[in-house]
């Protein structure tokens, strides 16, 4: 018979078949045709008959496989010769612009264009759906082609031959026969099924399709049409059929439940017979092959079994794993089933995905001690979570782990991974499809300007990078390349240039090109960036060259293009950032290539192209090698049911068993017909496959644990269902935190260097667990007593210049010099928080107070004149350093208003600011150099002058009564005569028009003055400091915390410092405060002063060298 169907039980038994239907002689020029299911399923096969056949020697396995053409069950109709491949317009990609054409030119389909959220987007959707209903619902097809508006015909409605009583489609669902109707027209060729119906060949003398699990009609029609035609030999083709299914026993009694026959035609999905003979998950599991055979029945296939070698059929059962095996080709439990639990399967609960790359690189290195001759080639990792799961193995699996004198690396390649994820060139469009139509905020245009590919065609290094985050930040770029771009995300202010990309460079280059000045409108009303050098020019012209690209490319968004013009505008646009002589672009360029050549005329909109071209490029496209002489991880797909001896199923977690939402005008889902595909009993036969395929051992990883609580998680429902299946085996439960459990679930610690990891029968019985060095480190210090920080004495690192506004710092804070200086952290910036693209509506204390200072020596110097005022206005406008229209406005009052105060202020104290005089003074302390600035007045030196318009209460003033502390201090022990300090700041009550409860305007400045004790002398003031820095050079090398009045209260009252600790910690504030870094959110008391002794030799001195004299603000060290 030239078709012939028959079931093997497994892929591995393809093989035999195979080599024999290789040995069968042919033409040289005509090449075996073999359909193999998946491109890991190939590589496999290719493989095996690379050993079987034209080895040199028997059991050499040199030989090689050539003249077979391999291909995939969707090109089955090429072989009835029904189409050509290559200019098939019945493709999703011809199709996709067929229906693009129809629906652009006509009115009747904008509800669906408004839908999809584009022209080319729902033409793409649409033609998805098409060529889903070619395959999945042949019968409606053809009579589409017929002109009937019906769904398909089911078996159970046929009234005889030719006569089947056709559902006619609802008026809702009549849209998609018209416009499958208009593209059937414009195409102007049969469509799928009927030309498969029609085909007349050529076809190849024989074909071999082995190891598929399913057969639709579709395939099904297409394979006996192919069996009936002729080949040049003018002898039919011969069709063997080889299909996996895992249970003879099964399959028999399936058969006698076999519907009757309907050629052509579908019966409906019937409910499972629960009363059926067999367990209960191996027959629910099997639903897919059950629906397939009563399938095969229904069109005339009765396929049997194959006979099996003794070995496979009668293999004894010697582990876990072999007796679950066993199970699932026998259809059910034996009677005197009872076994253990072993190695060979295991479930290993782990508190998140990072956690089970760990636990799967352990469990490895145990495997390869337990099965001998074991090779990394052997073993296969599979995931439906691979892209999320990838980083992490790549991260444990890169580690290099040491047996004595041995170095040990697991090697590991990562396949079926998106084509952004391997290509550089790839990566970079995405980014730039991202940035092109947005924003353009500072984070999309840096991911652009600074990919790998842009700065080694421009030659920018680490450099040119801190220029260009310096001067972004300066010049405040936030949204837009320009105004009136902004007007396509709803602001309509076409001159507000203020934190676009093109001002902020044309600022740097102002900046560069004219000298330092008070900030002032130049060229063009732009006010040039101060503070820039004339070196960094070098960085700043590659940014303006990138920016330009963007920038011309920017401007497209707003018409639509072809598609084909829209590829050579990317196109051109990377050759420009990149160059091209590069080999990063071959990928991009080919997927273009792809899209204009079945592209036509039809203008669609930027964000189509854009979303078509950022799905194809994250989309998993399997094309890395799928078996190396690595380790294998990929997702459930392309390695399905292909033999290895040691498989891993990780990230098996409840998210994968989500359903998808259905489109509710899919037809398919109008009719439930045999065959049809379950997303659930998908899900649970691609786990089948792995527990079936694995040869010596199965680990199973899952997040089971809470990270957060360590509580266990419920497991997903297919791994509950296998959970239970083992326990039908006899594998008895264990108890766990009060909870009963199967013996095959491992429990693992939250954390790789849990010291339960290295002990001996913790995690399993006679092993440690664990093979991380590091990690083993890190628990036996965990193990032991606490330590204080530091077990020795450790000298001061050698200091030679301590900075004033330091030692000032550490006076307020004895936290400061260990997490600035030593650790180098600023918690007041965080870097990592993305940039808004939005306009600033506020301003940063910093901000505030440069523009202050800015505006206040301004004004004194322009003899207080109103064109300084307007002028200095306009510029700040101008230049974006205040928020825009009423915000602006506000900020400006504010700050002109406090300046025109203080200036009066300090004319009246006798200390006119247009006389302050800054002067350098640097003293010696214990070797050690203090350096600093003093302001004071020419009209009287003995007061030192501090603007501080921030400090408005008493916490904000404290670090400026400090510092005016330190400068007295150091002014006494340079010999200045400076004797007071003024501190100028904000009255906290005060803003623009503020009156007091009698109607009287409030005082815009409050000030503070801030002496010296009497009786501190020259002498004593050269003592203190000296001890200060004595202090600050320890305070550098061991974290010191006073958490409040903690320390002070250490000093004589623990209990009472304990609650001053508590009241520390539970204010919102401390979540700002050095503390905070140091000891994180969860302090404990007795960690942070363990070290009573060493506390409070540091804390004695430093309270007492800190003191200013209660409610004042005189300086009276004890």
């Amino acid at each position: 018979m030239p078709l012939s169907i028959q079931y093997v039980t497994s892929l591995d038994a393809v093989v035999d078949e195979a080599v024999e239907f290789l040995s069968h002689p042919t033409d040289l020029f005509t090449s075996y045709k073999i359909v193999i299911p998946t491109i890991g399923a190939r590589s496999w096969l290719a493989d095996k008959l690379a050993r079987r056949l034209g080895s040199t020697a028997i059991g050499l396995g040199d030989g090689i496989v050539a003249g077979v053409d391999f291909s995939y069950p969707g090109s089955l109709s090429l072989l009835v010769g029904s189409y050509e491949y290559e200019n098939d317009p019945w493709s999703v990609e011809r199709l996709t612009f067929a229906v693009l054409d129809i629906i652009a030119k006509s009115r009747d389909y904008e509800w669906l264009i408004q839908q999809a959220g584009g022209p080319l987007l729902a033409a793409r959707r649409i033609a998805d759906r098409f060529d889903h209903y070619h395959f999945r619902r042949p019968g409606m097809i053809l009579a589409w082609e017929d002109n009937k508006p019906v769904l398909a015909p089911m078996a159970e409605e046929m009234k005889g031959p030719d006569n089947e009583f056709l559902i006619s489609l609802s008026r809702s669902d009549r849209w998609q026969f018209d416009l499958w109707r208009l593209v059937r027209t414009a195409i102007n060729q049969p469509s799928p099924p009927a030309r498969d119906r029609n085909a007349e060949g050529p076809v190849p003398s024989a074909v071999l399709i082995a190891g598929l699990e399913a057969l639709s009609l579709q395939q099904t029609e297409v394979l006996k049409k192919l069996s009936s035609l002729k080949s040049e030999n003018g002898e039919c083709c011969d069709v063997r059929v080889l299909l996996v299914h895992p249970s003879p026993v099964l399959q028999a009694q399936w058969e006698q439940s076999a519907p009757a026959l309907t050629p052509g035609y579908l019966p409906k999905k019937q409910e499972m017979d629960s009363t059926q003979d067999g367990d209960p998950l191996v027959t629910s599991w099997l639903r897919g092959t059950q629906e397939t055979q009563m399938l095969l029945a229904s069109q005339g296939f009765l396929p049997k079994h194959m006979a099996q070698h003794e070995s496979d059929v009668s293999k004894q059962s010697v582990s876990l794993l072999s007796s679950i095996q066993h199970t699932i080709t026998a259809g059910n439990i034996g009677t005197d089933t009872l076994c253990k639990a072993d190695e060979s399967l295991l479930v290993h609960r782990c508190h998140d995905l990072s956690r089970q790359a760990e636990v799967i690189h352990d469990a490895l290195l145990h495997s390869f001690k337990q099965h001998d001759n074991l090779a990394p080639h052997d073993i296969l990792i599979v995931s439906p979570r691979i892209s999320e799961l990838a980083p992490h193995l790549e991260a444990v699996f890169s580690r290099t782990l040491t047996d004595g004198s041995h170095k040990i690396e697991l090697p590991l390649v990562i396949a079926d991974r998106g084509i952004r994820e391997v290509s550089d060139g790839a990566e970079l469009l995405i980014a730039l499809l991202k940035l092109i139509g947005s924003r353009c905020s500072v984070d999309d245009m840096l991911a652009v300007a600074t990919h790998r590919l842009v700065q080694s065609h421009y030659g920018l290094d680490d450099n040119a990078m801190e220029v260009w985050q310096r001067c972004i930040e300066r010049t405040r770029i936030r949204w837009g390349i320009d105004g009136p771009r902004r007007r396509r995300d709803g602001l309509d202010q076409p001159d507000l240039a203020a934190h676009t990309w093109w001002q902020g460079l044309e600022r740097m280059l102002l900046g560069i090109l004219l000298p330092d000045g008070t900030p002032e409108a130049a060229l063009g009303g732009v006010v040039p960036l101060t503070g820039v050098d004339t070196a960094d020019i070098e960085s700043i012209a590659p940014l303006l060259s990138i920016v330009r690209v963007i920038d011309t490319l920017d401007r497209l968004v707003t018409n639509d293009q072809t598609v084909g013009d829209w590829c050579d505008h990317l196109e051109q646009s990377l050759i420009q950032l990149i160059g091209d002589e590069t080999e990063e672009l071959e990928t991009v360029i080919y997927e273009f290539d792809q899209l204009r050549r079945v592209a036509t005329e039809t203008k669609v909109p930027y964000h189509d192209i854009k979303t078509i071209l950022i799905t194809t490029l994250t989309a998993a496209v399997g094309h890395q090698p799928l078996r190396t002489g690595a380790i294998t991880a990929t997702s459930m797909i392309p390695l399905r049911a292909v033999p290895f001896r040691v498989i891993c199923v990780a990230g098996f977690d409840e998210d994968v068993a989500e359903m998808a939402a259905s489109d509710h005008d899919n037809l398919v889902e109008r009719q439930q017909l045999l065959g049809d595909s379950d997303p659930r009993v998908n899900l649970r036969r691609g786990f089948l496959d792995c527990v079936v395929s694995a040869q010596d051992q199965l680990i199973i990883t899952c997040t089971g644990m809470s990270v957060s609580t360590n509580a266990t998680l419920p497991l997903v429902t297919p791994l509950a269902e296998f959970i239970d299946f083992i326990g039908r085996h006899g594998v008895p439960l264990w108890e766990w935190n009060g909870e009963q459990f199967s013996n095959v679930e491992v429990f693992h610690p939250r954390h790789a260097c849990s010291q339960k990891n290295f002990r001996v029968n913790e995690i399993r019985p006679d092993i440690i667990w664990s093979h991380d060095q590091k990690a083993l480190h890190v628990a036996t210090a965990l193990g032991e007593p606490p330590l204080p920080i530091m077990t020795e004495p450790i000298s001061a690192a050698p200091r030679t210049l301590i900075e004033l506004s330091s030692l000032s710092a550490f006076m307020c804070d004895p936290l400061w010099p260990f997490v600035r200086e030593t650790l180098a952290i600023n918690p007041w910036r965080n870097d990592d928080v993305e940039i808004p693209a939005t306009l600033p509506l506020m301003l940063s204390t910093y901000e505030q107070r440069e523009l202050r200072d800015n505006y206040i020596q301004g004004y004194i110097t322009s003899d207080q004149s109103r064109e300084f005022e307007e002028s200095w206005t306009q510029a700040v406008r101008a230049d974006g350093d205040v928020p825009i229209w009423g915000f602006g406005e506000a900020v400006i009052e504010e700050i002109t208003g406090f300046a025109q105060a203080v200036v009066k202020q300090t004319d009246e104290d006798g200390l006119p600011l247009i006389k302050r005089q800054a002067e350098r003074v640097r003293v010696e302390a214990n070797d050690v150099q203090i350096s600093g600035t003093l302001e004071f007045c020419q009209d009287d030196p003995m007061s030192l002058i501090l603007l501080h318009p921030a400090a408005k209460n008493a916490t904000q003033f404290r670090r400026s009564k400090y510092l005016a502390l330190a400068q007295l201090l150091v002014a006494m022990v340079a010999g200045l005569p400076a004797k007071r300090a003024y501190v100028y700041s904000q009255h906290e009550k005060w803003s623009p028009g503020a009156v007091d409860d009698k109607g009287k305007p409030r005082k815009a400045v409050m000030v503070r003055e801030v002496t010296l004790d009497d009786r501190i002398k020259r002498q004593d003031s050269k003592r203190l400091v000296e001890k200060l820095c004595s202090l600050y050079q320890e305070a550098a090398v061991s974290a010191y915390s006073s958490f409040g009045k903690t320390a002070a209260d250490f000093l004589t009252d623990q209990k009472k410092s304990r609650k001053s600790f508590s009241s520390f910690i539970t204010y919102a504030s401390y979540e700002n405060s050095l503390e905070v870094v140091v000891h994180g959110r969860t302090p404990v008391f007795d960690d942070v002063f363990s070290d009573v002794e060493k506390q409070k030799a540091f804390f004695k001195p430093y309270i007492a060298l800190t003191r200013f004299k209660p409610r004042t603000n005189i300086y009276s060290p004890e």
